[in-house]
């Protein structure tokens, strides 16, 4: 059986006069070095042309802050035989677009060769379904944490970044909550370790269930979540902690005939200009947690 990892398999580009139909052939951008958050995240070029940038609107958003909002174009040409080349432009700007390390304004694209975009690099191959499949499971192992499914530590501290550099550009409010359950240690010494763990997962999916969108929530310790707001102020960092409280002592999962019961103190607190780093916001919000657990627990404080 050929490897569908091998990339000689996928030297020439799929056309009409393949046995496979293309959607099953696909053609992929594959991002292979940049931001932690971005690494290993894949892109199949479905339409005629796919613009790349940090702007919201381009089809490849990449966390990069050296690229152009809208950066440059892939276009994929269409013959008689199905695709005849892949091309890529770049759309006037001032780092510029490089392939294979060479700057370029307009170049023809084939297998193996890496795009960089700021200090984004993305590399271009032919896949199947199989390997969609393998890239999309590689960006999750590396920005999932196993136990709940939220981010992991790392991947939300840098998109904690990311959204502070953001804040600092367009003045938009930016605000955090930091959750950690009350005496935890209680449950797993009561119920075990996995019946805890089975609570901690069930919690997730209960704050992943409470945020917007365009909000992100990841695991930062055993029992400690933080959730990054993006275009929120303070009051509504609040609201929203409040509601995530009052759900959590709401929540019971049902084990051995019992119930498995906790609370949550949650710490919140809002980016400000003034602030030299996200290190000082969390420190902030850090002690508002532990300012609600020192009142009584089971509370918000900003």
């Amino acid at each position: 059986m050929n490897d569908p990892f091998d990339e000689t398999l996928h030297d020439q580009p799929p056309d009409a006069g393949d046995e496979a139909p293309r959607d099953e052939r696909s053609i992929l951008l594959v991002i292979v070095a940049g931001s932690e958050l971005d690494f290993g995240r894949h892109f199949v070029l479905e339409r005629e042309e796919t613009t790349i940038g940090r702007g919201d609107g381009c089809d490849i958003v990449v966390r990069d802050a050296k690229a152009s909002k809208t950066h440059c174009a892939v276009a994929v040409i269409l013959g008689s035989r199905g695709v005849e080349r892949i091309e890529i432009r770049d759309l006037g700007t001032t780092n510029g677009t490089f392939v294979n390390g060479e700057r370029t304004n307009r170049a023809t694209l084939m297998a193996g060769d890496k795009v960089r975009v700021g200090d984004t690099v993305l590399q271009l191959r032919y896949g199947d379904g199989i390997e969609r499949e393998y890239h999309a499971r590689l960006f999750q192992l590396a920005a999932r944490d196993a136990l709940t499914g939220l981010y992991n530590k790392r991947f939300i501290a840098n998109e904690l970044e990311n959204q502070a550099r953001i804040a600092r550009r367009s003045g938009r409010p930016l605000s955090v909550i930091l959750a950690d359950v009350d005496d935890f240690k209680q449950v797993n010494d009561r119920f075990g370790h996995l019946a805890g763990d089975e609570y901690l997962a069930g919690l997730a999916g209960l704050l992943a269930r409470s945020l917007r969108e365009q909000d992100i929530v990841g695991r930062v310790g055993g029992e400690e979540f933080l959730v990054v707001l993006p275009e929120t102020a303070l009051e509504g960092a609040l609201q929203l902690a409040e509601r995530i409280r009052q759900g959590a002592a709401d929540f019971a999962l049902s084990r051995g005939g019992e119930e498995i019961r906790a609370t949550l103190s949650a710490g919140v607190g809002q980016y400000e200009p003034g602030m030299g780093d996200v290190k000082e916001l969390l420190d902030l919000t850090d002690r508002a947690m532990y300012e609600a657990k020192r009142q009584g627990k089971n509370r918000t404080k900003a």
